[in-house]
């Protein structure tokens, strides 16, 4: 039985409206399996993604890191990136990324945002002066003043 791909939707609320309205994009679930240099690394790298709104779960143990990310389905290539060049990205020696075909719950998913967007994404990223950003390649971080994604 061939298993139907379905994209996850997400209520996305931003706080300086007065009115929360929901707006949804298309969005996909992938799950991180990396590897650090040591404990006290992937402990550093889980504490540092705690607040990226594409973050739902993150998890050490020992060396290990395990996360799962809701994002938009056209910034797939991101969370690719972060398998092709983990030490880069995440600061990982390796990493394994799988993407789910179906997510059975929960249905829906509340995007994490600041109450004041930063300069700075949560990770530390300065997503202004990012190549990618800069020619348009990335949008930036929701949790930023950047952001120049279509929701």
């Amino acid at each position: 039985m061939h298993a139907q791909k379905r994209f996850y939707t997400v209520n996305w609320l931003h706080p300086k409206l007065e009115l929360t309205r929901k707006m949804t994009e298309k969005m996909i679930c992938a799950l991180l399996f990396g590897e650090a240099e040591e404990k006290a690394k992937a402990e550093k790298i889980a504490d540092s993604y705690k607040n990226c709104p594409y973050t739902v779960f993150m998890a050490t143990r020992g060396k290990e890191l395990f996360a799962t990310f809701f994002l938009p389905a056209e910034q797939r290539w991101w969370i690719e990136y972060v398998e092709k060049k983990p030490k880069e990205t995440f600061g990982l020696e390796k990493a394994k990324v799988t993407f789910v075909d179906v997510v059975h719950h929960p249905k829906t998913l509340k995007m994490r945002l600041p109450k004041k967007k930063g300069k700075i994404s949560p990770c530390g990223a300065d997503c202004g002066s990012d190549p990618l950003y800069e020619k348009g390649r990335c949008p930036g971080c929701p949790a930023t003043v950047y952001y120049r994604h279509s929701r």
